[in-house]
């Protein structure tokens, strides 16, 4: 089996661009008014949105499957708790190469991927028993993928990287140099 570490990238704007969105008010509003501002975020789904709680529980820091969904921008939000680790590959018709992946540390900023955004279907905890998130996806995307585990799907994309001989390990140690520079 190969093995690829994916190294952390600090998580930004201009590093998460190529595959969505950081959550975060920046720039000037788009509406408000006395005592609150708006920023709009592009999300868009083509069935009824779904919103969830998901609690990723702790695992290895290894990356089997990805995924991209066709027909919604998905997004996700830290609800407290510790920081976890998502990795996503930029929009493409193909399964992309693992050296292409990137790994972020969300540490309470949220993400709202570009519709077709190759990602982990996990996100892992950096420590603790799990990390919650509230997520944002479409019903008929979610229903697809729960209803039917194991059978082809039309909405969503999915690669085994385990299955092509390929180990994906996110590099714990840029954990370590995180929290001690």
């Amino acid at each position: 089996m190969r093995r690829v570490a994916l190294p952390i990238s600090p998580l930004s704007a201009e590093a998460f661009a190529p595959y969505g969105r950081v959550l975060s008010p920046s720039g000037e509003r788009d509406t408000g008014r006395e005592g609150y501002d708006i920023w709009i975020q592009p999300f868009a789904a083509e069935s009824r949105p779904r919103l969830q709680i998901v609690r990723y529980h702790a695992r290895p820091f290894v990356v089997a499957l990805i995924e991209r969904h066709l027909h919604v921008t998905e997004a996700r939000q830290p609800l407290g708790g510790p920081p976890a680790i998502i990795v996503v590959a930029e929009p493409s018709d193909t399964p992309p190469a693992p050296e292409t992946l990137r790994a972020f540390r969300l540490d309470g900023e949220g993400v709202l991927f570009h519709r077709g955004t190759w990602h982990a279907i996990d996100a892992y905890p950096e420590h603790g028993s799990h990390a919650d998130f509230l997520f944002l996806s479409e019903e008929a995307t979610v229903n697809e993928l729960f209803d039917n585990p194991g059978r082809a799907t039309r909405r969503t994309q999915v690669h085994d990287f385990q299955a092509a001989g390929i180990e994906l390990v996110i590099d714990a140690n840029a954990l370590f140099e995180l929290a001690n520079p």
